[in-house]
This record gives C-alpha cells, sequence and structure tokens, in this order.
C-alpha cells in the first residue's frame, strides 16, 4: 500500500488537487475584495470585535440602569415631599375639626345656660416654676376677668382664675392642691369634693378624696361640679374615674379623676365670668 502512495500518479493527483484548492481560495478572496492578508487580521480580529461589542451593549445598559436609579430617586424625593404636605394639611385638619368641636360644646353650653357671660383666651405660657404647673391666659381686668373665675374648655374644667392682671390671667389648675371643689358623680349622686394629687402628678389628674368602702364611686363614672359655694357653676364636667385606691393617712378611699381633656396641650379657653347664683354661698346668704 505504501508504494501506492508512492507513485509517480498518485503525486501527479496530490498536485493537481491542492493547485484546485488554492485556487479556490484565491478566487474566494478575489470575490471578497479582501487581500488574503486582510482576511487573516479579520479572521484573527473578528472574536475580539465581536467582545467589544457585547462589552458596549453591556456598558449602556448599564448606563441605563444608574440614568433609571436617579429618576427613580427624584421620584422617591418627590413622593416623599407630598406625603409630608399631605400629612402636614392632616394635622391642620385635625386641630380645626378639633378646635370647632370645642367651639360646638361651647354652643351647646351657651345654649343651656343663657346666663353664662364669657370671655375667649388665648394661652399666653405656662409656668413650670412648680411641679403644679398654671396657664397664664391673655385676657385680664379689662376684659371683666376676676379672681376664682372658672375656666373652661368645650364643657370641661380646667381651673380657676388665681391672680389677675389688667390684660393677663393666672389659672390654677383642677390637679393643683389649691384647687377644691363641690361634686358629684352622674350615676350614684354622691356628692364630696375634688382636689389636686400632693405630689404633683400630671395636670389633667385630681381626686376625690374621702370616699367610704363601699362608696357608689367606680371607675368610669363621670364628675360634675355641684354648683355650690358661689363660685363655680352646676355640671361642668371635671373628669372620669379612672382608678379607686386607699389612702396612706386614714381608713377612706378616693376616686383618681382624669380629665377629658388635655390641659397640658390647649392653646386656647373660656372664662366665665358671670353666671346666676355667682357669689351665693353654701347658706344661701
Amino acid at each position: 500500500m505504501s508504494r501506492f502512495f508512492k507513485t509517480k500518479a498518485v503525486k501527479m493527483l496530490g498536485i493537481i488537487i491542492a493547485a484546485l484548492l488554492l485556487g479556490a481560495v484565491i478566487a474566494s478572496v478575489a470575490h471578497s475584495g479582501n487581500s488574503p492578508l486582510s482576511t487573516a487580521v479579520i479572521t484573527v480580529t473578528r472574536p475580539l470585535q465581536q467582545l467589544s461589542t457585547s462589552l458596549s451593549n453591556y456598558l449602556d445598559g448599564f448606563c441605563d440602569y444608574f440614568r433609571s436609579a436617579e429618576a427613580l430617586k427624584g421620584e422617591n424625593a418627590e413622593l416623599k415631599q407630598k406625603i409630608a404636605d399631605y400629612q402636614g394639611e392632616l394635622a391642620d385638619y385635625e386641630n380645626v375639626k378639633r378646635t370647632l368641636s370645642v367651639y360646638e360644646e361651647f354652643l351647646g353650653v351657651k345654649e343651656e345656660h343663657p346666663d353664662y357671660q364669657f370671655c375667649s383666651a388665648e394661652v399666653l405660657s405656662r409656668n413650670t416654676n412648680s411641679v403644679y404647673s398654671s396657664i397664664i391666659l391673655n385676657k385680664g381686668e379689662s376684659s371683666g376677668v376676676k379672681v376664682n373665675d372658672p375656666v373652661i374648655y368645650g364643657k370641661n374644667l380646667v381651673g380657676t382664675v388665681e391672680s389677675v392682671t389688667p390684660f393677663s390671667c393666672t389659672v390654677t389648675t383642677i390637679s393643683n392642691p389649691k384647687f377644691s371643689a363641690a361634686v358629684y358623680e352622674t350615676r350614684s349622686n354622691e356628692i364630696g369634693f375634688v382636689t389636686g394629687f400632693d405630689d404633683g402628678v400630671k395636670t389633667n389628674i385630681c381626686k376625690m378624696p374621702g370616699l367610704k368602702k363601699d362608696s357608689g364611686v367606680a371607675e368610669g363614672g363621670v364628675i360634675c361640679t355641684l354648683g355650690i359655694g358661689g363660685n363655680l357653676p352646676k355640671d361642668l364636667i371635671v373628669g372620669t374615674v379612672s382608678e379607686i385606691g386607699k389612702s396612706k393617712q386614714d381608713i377612706s378611699y378616693f376616686a383618681q379623676i382624669e380629665s377629658n381633656i388635655d390641659i397640658d396641650d390647649i392653646k386656647s379657653a373660656f372664662i366665665i365670668t358671670d353666671f346666676d347664683g355667682r357669689g351665693i354661698n353654701e347658706a344661701g346668704q
């Protein structure tokens, strides 16, 4: 067999086949218009061109991602600002609604008690030098305000006027131990009095001391002014009984009363400057 491949005829056939293949290559190159060197370069660099194109497309997509992220960041900041604006508007709405509710209560009090003379006032400041904080209002003697005038917020008792200047007054709140008022519990009609705690608890808390063990005053009961003594009219709401406790001084009990309003948070109030029965004491004199 090896002799066969070494014959002149086979060698001649191989030369002819090689010549034909070379001619085909030359014809292909000539048809494409590229030189053999150019074709070789193209063949070698084609993978690099494909890699460059892929990398370029990837970078374009990466840049588009960051451009989208920046756009989303801007939209997010805009949405946060809108939410903050809406929250501010909602807070304003709640304040207006609360104020309207207070004025509705005030109008109800006025309709029920046409004899009441009112003076509206704004809170100027709060005296925090004492554990029993007091409120300073912007109405005084020039507006007819006097010592011991009741101060209310809606139907709720805030306290009484302690001192007066021509254009302001200081209010002692119901939590001050100097405050005292005759009251009754609306369910049992049990009578007593309220005053502030001696340990200076929050300004919307007071107590009804001197209760018996079998007292009808219980948690959830509403405490109102009794209207005797000449300084406070009847039926102003002091608050709601939140707890019954035992006195540390004797065998009696007391009711802890929580105002229905946050006295620390009020911005305005009404001062009752006069009412029928003002100045009449318990003996009717």
